[in-house]
């Protein structure tokens, strides 16, 4: 075998990168350049963005509420209709009605415009990673939502006992541990995905060292 067809046959052994997804490579990314950050500039101890992220994600069907049937974001004064003027506040002298209930519309749909802004954002990461397999178990844990992903209203939200109960019933056997550690995982993305760099910085300054037990005791 000559020089030429030995080095041939030893670039075509070696093994082929795998395709990565846009946000894996984004996350990558971002984490390199958050262990740069974290070390010239720590983060303030009060600052957990993953727990903002878990806040948001609680809120997200509320949000989603409010842009798909805006009439519930109270535009008039509550109690009130357009025919009822609005009563203007202490001191400042009379108002002619038709005005003040305009100013309190215009306040009301420029709160509704920032609302929504912020709710597209959140929704744009949840949309990049609701295909995911994994995603059932914070549409229940979060969202809380069933199995099948039916809105559970005001019931108690789930336990993760609860939520491997649920998922064994449809066929789906993952351990309470295995359920976490999903959890955990998408909402460090979705935190990086939302927050940028910063988001990357507070996962990496609060995720465990390799071989660490991760110490998880809610739900």
């Amino acid at each position: 075998m000559s020089e030429e067809q030995r080095l041939e046959n030893t670039a075509n052994e070696q093994p082929k990168p795998t395709k990565k997804t846009r946000e894996q490579l984004v996350y990558e990314a971002a984490k390199a350049g958050a262990r740069d950050a974290l070390i010239l500039h720590p983060l303030p101890r009060n600052i957990n963005l993953y727990r903002a992220m878990e806040r948001l994600l609680r809120a997200y069907p509320k949000y989603k509420l409010l842009h798909d049937h805006p009439e519930e974001y109270g535009f008039l004064p509550v109690g009130k209709s357009k025919d009822i003027s609005v009563a203007p506040p202490p001191g400042s002298g009379a108002r002619d009605p038709i005005e003040a209930l305009a100013d309190h519309v215009d306040s009301r749909a420029s709160s509704y415009d920032r609302t929504m802004g912020r709710f597209m954002e959140l929704e744009a990461a949840v949309r990049l990673f609701q295909d995911k397999p994994e995603f059932i178990v914070v549409r229940m844990y979060y969202f809380n939502e069933d199995a099948y992903g039916n809105p559970r209203g005001d019931a108690k939200p789930y336990t993760f006992p609860e939520i491997a109960e649920e998922l064994e019933a449809i066929g789906i056997q993952r351990s309470e541990k295995m359920l976490r550690i999903w959890r955990t995982k998408l909402v460090q993305d979705m935190c990086v995905m939302l927050f940028g760099v910063d988001g990357a910085v507070s996962v990496e300054a609060r995720e465990p060292k390799q071989g660490n037990k991760i110490n998880d005791t809610d739900g």
